[in-house]
């Protein structure tokens, strides 16, 4: 297996594994498959070219097999914080420590910026392998979000997840500043 930063030639392949992904699990992402079929792959193939963003595939010979986003804020007063989004590994190849390389992978490269302080992500409450995963890296809950997501008459609720990367962070029960970092 290999692990690499998508680019825009990429673009096509994830398109198509993202649309697998939002028709097989439905509940897993905030997208749905009509506003994915909206969006034309050149449009993908110009956020692959976003030089502070990446998305990281995951090879099976020439077959893209997973994937995962990190985007970086922007603003001047949320810059210090990364998300991650639009994780996805084929049903075929879950089990096999796909998504733990793709995590692995990205944390790393996130890390090496100097000035990011803290990732963030929500993953659906029913996604307990991906959940425990994020834990895993040391990833903390700091909320459920209730009804996160409605997908026809069925309501999903998101677990918003943190983990801290450089700064001291304060404790989320006292709120007593804790200089341990987790770099």
């Amino acid at each position: 297996m290999e692990i690499r930063v998508l680019f825009d030639r990429d673009a096509d392949d994830w398109w198509r594994l993202r649309l697998e992904a939002l028709e097989n699990d439905p509940f897993a992402f905030g997208m749905a498959v009509e506003e994915h079929v909206a969006t034309s792959v050149e449009t993908i193939a110009e956020r692959f070219r976003e030089p502070r963003n990446f998305t990281l595939g995951a090879f099976e010979g020439d077959e893209l097999i997973g994937m995962m986003t990190f985007v970086r804020d922007r603003s001047v007063k949320s810059g210090h914080k990364g998300n991650i989004y639009g994780v996805y590994v084929t049903s075929a190849h879950r089990g096999r420590g796909v998504g733990r390389a793709l995590l692995d992978t990205l944390l790393e490269k996130a890390k090496k910026d100097s000035t990011l302080e803290q990732i963030l992500l929500a993953v659906a409450t029913v996604q307990t392998a991906a959940r425990q995963l994020y834990r895993s890296r040391g990833f903390q809950s700091f909320g459920i979000e209730p009804n996160a997501l409605k997908v026809g008459g069925t309501y999903i609720d998101e677990d918003h997840m943190i983990l801290y990367t450089r700064a001291p962070y304060r404790d989320a029960v006292t709120g007593i500043p804790d200089v341990e970092t987790l770099s």
